[in-house]
Order: structure tokens, then C-alpha cells, then sequence
């Protein structure tokens, strides 16, 4: 019998370039999941961001630790990442306007008691994009 295992590799680079081209900034994140993880634990698409805020569904990744880009593909308002801690808790991860991305590590808390990624919308309902991929537990 032949064992199959998943992976996937996410990276990117960004670089701040001054007035005179001149490479001020360089930084390349990048995450690779384990194999015991991705087959069920990988979730990319849309969303709406609504002024109220919503949760980014995450039923089946565990309550630690992920992976997660958020992009706001909108051009009108800024979008607020959260991860929410606890039902009366969360915590601010990034403030993206029209266009920028989050890109990084995310703990939740482990207990269970909290465990999404929250979205809010500034002023009107805005469209984001993710890819959220579990990692293993600390």
C-alpha cells in the first residue's frame, strides 16, 4: 500500500525602494505546513468584510497556531485583522488599506476558547482574500 502525504510551501518577497531606486527594505516570508496537517487544514477564497465584523471560518484547523494571508482587494476602505481570543476578547493583528496584505503567524488561544480570525470593514462592507493553513500545535 502506497502512503501519500501533503505539503504546501507559501512565500513571497517585498522591498522598499527609495526615491533614487536604491533598496532600502528587503524581506521574504515564508511557511511550509506539515504533512499531517494540509489534507484538511488548507483554506483559501473571499470574503466580505462587514462593518460589524465576521469571522473567517476555521471548523477544522486546530485552536494554536496558523498561517494566514489576508489581502484587501477593495479599493474604497480599510479592513481590520483580528484574532479573537476569547468570546469578549480579540486582538488586533493589522490595519490593511485598499490594496495591502497580511502575511504571517497567527496564535489563538489554545484552551479553545477563542479561535478565529475576525475581519472587520471600516466604514462599508469590503472584499478580502485569505489562505489559511493550520500548523502544528507548540
Amino acid at each position: 500500500m502506497a502512503t501519500q502525504s501533503t505539503t504546501v510551501t507559501v512565500s513571497g518577497s517585498f522591498s522598499l525602494v527609495d526615491s533614487e531606486g536604491v533598496t532600502v527594505f528587503t524581506y521574504s516570508p515564508s511557511f511550509t505546513s506539515a504533512s499531517n496537517t494540509t489534507s484538511q487544514c488548507l483554506y483559501t477564497g473571499e470574503h466580505l468584510a462587514q462593518t460589524g465584523g465576521s469571522e473567517l471560518a476555521l471548523a477544522d484547523v486546530n485552536d494554536d497556531r496558523l498561517f494566514v494571508f489576508i489581502k484587501n482587494v477593495d479599493t474604497d476602505y480599510a479592513v481590520e485583522v483580528e484574532a479573537s481570543l476569547s468570546e469578549s476578547s480579540a486582538l488586533e493583528c493589522a490595519d490593511l488599506k485598499p490594496g495591502e496584505f497580511f502575511f504571517a503567524p497567527m496564535e489563538l488561544n489554545g484552551d479553545g476558547s477563542g479561535d478565529s480570525v475576525k475581519v472587520t470593514a471600516a466604514t462599508a462592507d469590503q472584499k478580502v482574500q485569505y489562505l489559511i493553513c493550520d500548523a502544528l500545535d507548540n
